[in-house]
């Protein structure tokens, strides 16, 4: 995911990135998703603007997750306009904040731009704080744990306290 300065030239270059299940396992340990079936892919072209370096593109693909309310598979769906301005320097201090608002950019060095970590943030971005496998998701039903999209069932209709842990509230500690 590192492209070399020299090689984007004065046409620029045209990269395509494959998301791998074990890029983003060592890339976001603590996100429980893995590409869907047709993976994601950061399609974009990379040109050289003055000093600085533009890439334009989309990320796009799927993301297979667990459903928040039925604990199902859930596939999200991506498709994320990425620019992004890169500049070769070095990193800024603590104390170089940027005082003038300035425009947002990623520094790089040693001629190399690594676009992983920007892949990365994207995805991070995208994923939606409570994934649903679709919007009518009914979930688990907190009395029986019946999957309600997959088995109507009549607990509703039932006066709180049935269930299989009914017999708990009667335990005394």
């Amino acid at each position: 995911m590192r492209y070399k300065i020299k090689d984007i030239g004065d046409e620029g270059l045209d990269i395509h990135v494959a998301v791998t299940e074990a890029w983003l396992r060592a890339e976001c340990p603590d996100v429980d998703a893995r590409p869907a079936q047709g993976g994601i892919v950061l399609d974009g072209r990379l040109e050289q603007a003055g000093d600085e370096y533009l890439l334009r593109g989309a990320l796009r693909g799927g993301l297979l997750t667990q459903c928040v309310r039925c604990l199902e598979p859930a596939t999200l769906a991506l498709d994320v306009p990425v620019t992004l301005t890169f500049v070769e320097g070095e990193e800024p201090t603590g104390e170089e904040e940027d005082e003038d608002g300035a425009e947002d950019v990623i520094i790089f060095q040693d001629g190399a731009i690594d676009v992983g970590p920007e892949i990365r943030d994207e995805l991070l971005l995208a994923l939606p704080m409570g994934p649903l496998c679709r919007e009518d998701c009914a979930g688990i039903c907190p009395t029986c744990g019946a999957n309600r999209n997959l088995t109507p069932c009549d607990c509703a209709q039932h006066p709180a306290g049935g269930g299989k842990f009914a017999v708990l509230a009667k335990v005394k500690l």
